[in-house]
């Protein structure tokens, strides 16, 4: 019988007793894989002249699991960043001041996105004067900067009002090192998608090694990490501590 698999990967926290808690769906994933390892010592007797190997000990057990992210969300950018998502409010900002000494063609960036109702004043004494967007700057909404195209007489530093956008800040290197529940909910399509499940009880994440941020197809990202042992489960024939393989 082959083997050509498809599915859908869940990923979820586990509880004191090692249980999985709520799963949560991450979206396509174009590739997984784990592999199983073992530390061995491998004894060479000594009474042939051969030096031969006449046993082979094993020292520990160890097994690795990788896929590929395709689903930008702040969910899986979080687990693989070792970081937190949070929600940050709309809100007015009031004089928000921009860097001193920029010269035309420079680029400033305001602390909110999302950005609306932009005013830009500089620092004249008294009565400040405003800049005109398109003719002394130019906006980029979105991200929340500002390309300087004309200084004219005006006085730095600038200074900037507008109403930000609600927007997600995920941060990064944050939080500790994650375990998860791994269930891969799969189907062989070599088999008449005959029905097939693995579950990895305990996965210690690994950080993200890379995200290619321009490219010329759809950007993915590898969750990878260890399957470490599960002391919370009995060595059970049936389930094992590491994870198990179901045919249905």
């Amino acid at each position: 019988m082959y083997f050509v698999g498809q599915g859908k990967v869940f990923i979820g926290s586990r509880d004191a007793l090692g249980n999985p808690l709520a799963l949560r769906f991450v979206g396509n994933v174009p590739s997984l894989k784990f592999s199983l390892k073992t530390d061995v010592i491998e004894h060479a007797e000594s009474t042939s002249g051969q030096r031969a190997t006449d046993a082979r000990i094993i020292k520990g057990k160890s097994a690795d699991f990788s896929c590929s992210l395709e689903d930008f969300t702040k969910e899986n950018l979080a687990l693989v960043l070792y970081g937190a998502s949070s929600q940050i409010a709309s809100g007015t900002v009031t004089a928000e001041a921009l860097p001193p000494g920029l010269v035309v063609g420079d680029f400033a960036a305001l602390k909110g996105q999302a950005v609306t109702s932009v005013v830009v004043k500089d620092s004249t004494p008294v009565t400040p004067l405003t800049l005109v967007a398109g003719t002394d700057y130019e906006l980029n909404a979105d991200h929340g900067s500002i390309r300087i195209l004309n200084l004219g007489a005006y006085v730095q530093p600038f200074k900037a009002d507008y109403t930000k956008g609600a927007v997600t800040s995920i941060n990064m290197l944050t939080q500790p090192l994650p375990e998860r529940f791994v269930r891969f909910e799969g189907l062989n399509i070599a088999d008449s998608n005959k029905p097939v499940l693995i579950e990895l009880y305990r996965v210690a994440v690994d950080p993200l090694k890379e995200l290619e941020m321009i490219g010329e197809s759809v950007a993915s990202f590898d969750l990878s990490g260890s399957v470490m042992i599960d002391a919370l489960k009995a060595n059970d024939p049936v389930l094992g501590q590491f994870g198990r393989i179901v045919q249905v």
